[in-house]
């Protein structure tokens, strides 16, 4: 009898599996419009489109008329790079994919992040204590285009990748490079790759954590940035959440924020070194 339901599960239902590693990915963008994307690695999955890992093929499905994200697969023969702007031809759309684990392999699997009717800035969420591990503690996502990443740069002014496991946030004022897909649209792109201990990007090392305080935040007046170690702060800047630099007054690392309305701020600090932290502030 039991062989019996088992057959009639394969027929039905047929075979699913349950993913060696997986983590969400949460955007929001400054409208307030909310997506998620699921990402993961298994030792049974590959790098296209897999059902058995319950990825959907979304790519007849119109796109909603407010923000989202969504996983391209493409084919990678079919890209044109112009630099700023790719054609590309795809082979589906997914909210989730599982990728082929690779915890050793020096090669690197980059998934291509299509963003549409975003309102910038927009903020990007994840667990940063999934990451500490010889598996993935070289995960990153960024605007850079990977044919480079990273000894040269391409785009109209990149920012700064975000590693993993050394923060849990990062807010992007815009994409640096765009996708042309088969319809014509033109999508933002963000490059994700959960890269383990092997591999290495050129560059990647400067990717090293600032201490860097805000504080009180949320707040209802002055905004205090400090340092631990030996970074200076060079300049700070403000933006609203249409991507606006705001003019606020800062003297001897203080914010004051008093003739600001209330409202989510994005922080932009700069220091001697060259790098570079991004915040999100809460004036009350």
């Amino acid at each position: 009898m039991t062989k019996i339901y088992f057959f009639l599960f394969c027929l039905i239902g047929g075979f699913s599996f349950a993913q060696t590693f997986s983590f969400e990915l949460h955007f929001e963008d400054a409208s307030g419009a909310k997506d998620t994307l699921i990402f993961g690695y298994d030792p049974n999955a590959t790098n296209t489109i897999d059902v058995s890992f319950q990825e959907d093929n979304i790519i007849n499905q119109a796109w909603s008329n407010e923000f989202e994200a969504r996983i391209t697969v493409i084919d990678p023969n079919s890209m044109i790079d112009d630099g700023e702007y790719m054609q590309i031809s795809e082979a589906g759309q997914l909210k989730k994919q599982i990728k082929k684990e690779d915890c050793i392999d020096q090669s690197v699997f980059i998934h291509f992040i299509q963003l549409k009717n975003a309102v910038y800035p927009i903020s990007i969420t994840w667990d940063s204590t999934l990451f500490n591990t010889p598996c993935l503690s070289n995960t990153i996502i960024t605007d850079w285009y990977p044919g480079v990443w990273f000894d040269a740069i391409l785009g109209v002014d990149p920012q700064f990748p975000f590693k993993f496991n050394m923060t849990d946030s990062g807010t992007f004022t815009h994409t640096s490079t765009y996708m042309i897909n088969s319809h014509q649209d033109t999508l933002g792109l963000l490059y994700f790759a959960m890269a383990n201990e092997n591999q290495i990007f050129v560059g990647l090392d400067e990717l090293e954590k600032i201490a860097l305080t805000v504080s009180p935040n949320p707040t209802n007046a002055l905004l205090n940035l400090s340092v631990q170690g030996n970074q200076v702060i060079q300049s700070a800047v403000l933006f609203d959440m249409n991507g606006q630099r705001i003019q606020v007054p800062m003297q001897a690392n203080v914010f004051d924020l008093n003739e600001l309305s209330s409202g989510i701020y994005y922080l932009e600090v700069l220091f001697e070194s060259g790098k570079i932290e991004k915040r999100k502030v809460v004036k009350q």
